[in-house]
């Protein structure tokens, strides 16, 4: 009998990927159906459509429903994946710009923003949960994409709800980003990430049984034109000596970023909503039923005008130009059997099932995901959800383990302090407690500031009633 899978937040522009990744593996995962949900019906009918569209146009045999009942959606689900943004692009919006009216950083996912961010999710996923444990198969896994993601995996987790797993495309980004640069195929790879989602690094890079990283490291041509170092100063690169997400650059480049942003006209999240607004503009003239390639062709030209300027504001619009890295030059003899990429890894979607694949197939994948620690990264606690490669297969998830001599002293200081804040977080979403809301922002490396963090916490909790209710 078929398996069926649930996508809550399928309203979003991100739900076209997801299904076209889907299409790739839902044979081997024996998938039959999708049931995409979101209480946004208009959204639902625009994003959900043209994903439903490219899988019919396809000729693929999935079975793709819409659905605004949350119930229908994950009634007897085997496996869930939730993407939710409460309070939309506007939300996101006036998040970042109150942050940067502060004269803080304005990022949806860390610091000020992620912080309002989570206020407002982490009481609508806990909902989401609850009906998830009484409507989808007992154990249903659940893949948490909801941002901030590891806060509000850890927020779920510390709720009770251990089948969620929190995943994100950033970290295994890195395992793409190394099997591209080298011109191997990604499965040839072994990459060791460590830290917690949106903070992590990776310290180990194996290709026929050797860790390259030390010699990459010694590569002048890999430091300067290797894709993730691009937001980086060089010299950083060098005195780490390790791959760090790109996230990291709120925190080592901290200054730069703000007056970046602050020299900007709108923040990414303002560029965001006018671009989705004028997409769904365009989309309204059209019948989705009537016309779907021609709302899947304005739909593309909006999306690649999305990306195409991914961290530009933060970059100050400064163009990376980086150049391709001559493996042969590297000195590696493990890369001399290199050959073509064949793996599907794209996104989010490609970490969820490419997991549930290993799981079903028993064919090993190591993937980056946030899972609780337990005793994988000496320091963190064993209930603290972090981000780490893990094994996966039949037999289950196997986070890899670090000795503490691996994990640099400032790398683990500054995931204790994350690790604090987003327990403070929780303690105050569950609590409704500002105190412990102001102590939360007062330590995050991002806003350090008692006074900035007592007036955040009191504009964010007085514009989020509608999800966090009256706090104390």
């Amino acid at each position: 009998m078929g398996k069926k899978l649930t996508l809550i937040g399928g309203g979003s522009v991100r739900t076209y990927y997801f299904i076209e990744s889907l299409m790739a593996f839902y044979k081997e995962m024996e998938i039959e159906e999708v049931a995409v949900m979101d209480n946004d019906s208009v959204k639902l009918k625009y994003f959900g459509g043209i994903a439903k569209y490219l899988c019919e146009s396809k000729g693929c045999d999935l079975k793709v429903t819409l659905t605004e009942d949350s119930i229908e959606a994950i009634k007897d689900a085997d496996y869930v994946v939730t993407t939710v943004r409460a309070g939309q692009d506007e939300a996101r919006t006036k998040d970042e710009r109150l942050a940067l009216n502060l004269g803080v950083i304005g990022q949806e996912t860390t610091g000020a923003g992620g912080f309002s961010y989570a206020i407002r999710t982490i009481p609508t996923m806990i909902e989401y949960m609850s009906i998830i444990r009484k409507y989808a198969k007992p154990n249903a896994p659940v893949f948490n994409f909801t941002n901030p993601s590891g806060l509000v995996t850890q927020a779920l987790y510390d709720a009770g709800y251990d089948n969620i797993i929190g995943i994100c495309d950033n970290a295994t980004g890195i395992k793409i980003d190394c099997a591209n640069a080298l011109k191997v195929n990604a499965s040839d790879l072994l990459v060791k990430v460590y830290g917690l989602n949106h903070l992590s690094w990776a310290n180990y890079v194996e290709i026929g049984g050797k860790n390259v990283l030390p010699k990459l490291m010694e590569s002048e041509a890999f430091i300067q034109n290797f894709h993730q170092f691009a937001y980086f100063d060089r010299d950083l690169i060098r005195r780490l000596r390790e791959i760090p997400n790109g996230y990291l650059y709120y925190f080592y480049h901290r200054k730069r970023a703000l007056e970046n942003l602050l020299n900007e006209e709108e923040s990414r999240g303002e560029f965001i909503c006018r671009n989705n607004k004028e997409m769904m503009a365009e989309l309204l003239k059209h019948d989705i039923d009537k016309e779907p390639q021609v709302c899947l062709d304005i739909y593309r030209d909006y999306m690649h005008r999305r990306e195409s300027t991914y961290m530009s504001k933060e970059l100050g619009d400064k163009k990376v130009k980086l150049e391709e890295i001559n493996v042969d030059e590297l000195g590696i003899d493990e890369l001399s059997e290199s050959r073509e990429v064949t793996e599907i890894y794209e996104g989010y979607a490609g970490i969820v099932f490419n997991y549930i694949k290993a799981q079903k197939t028993g064919k090993p994948i190591d993937l980056a995901i946030s899972v609780p620690n337990r005793g994988a990264i000496p320091g963190m606690a064993d209930d603290d959800v972090v981000e780490i490669t893990c094994i996966i297969d039949d037999k289950g998830t196997r986070p890899m383990t670090f000795t503490k001599e691996e994990i640099p002293e400032s790398n683990l200081s500054l995931m204790k302090t994350i690790k604090r804040y987003e327990k403070l977080t929780i303690e105050a979403v569950m609590k409704k407690s500002k105190k412990a809301a102001i102590e939360a922002l007062m330590i995050h490396p991002l806003v350090m500031d008692y006074d900035i963090a007592k007036q955040l916490v009191e504009v964010y909790t007085k514009k989020k009633k509608k999800w966090i209710g009256e706090w104390n």
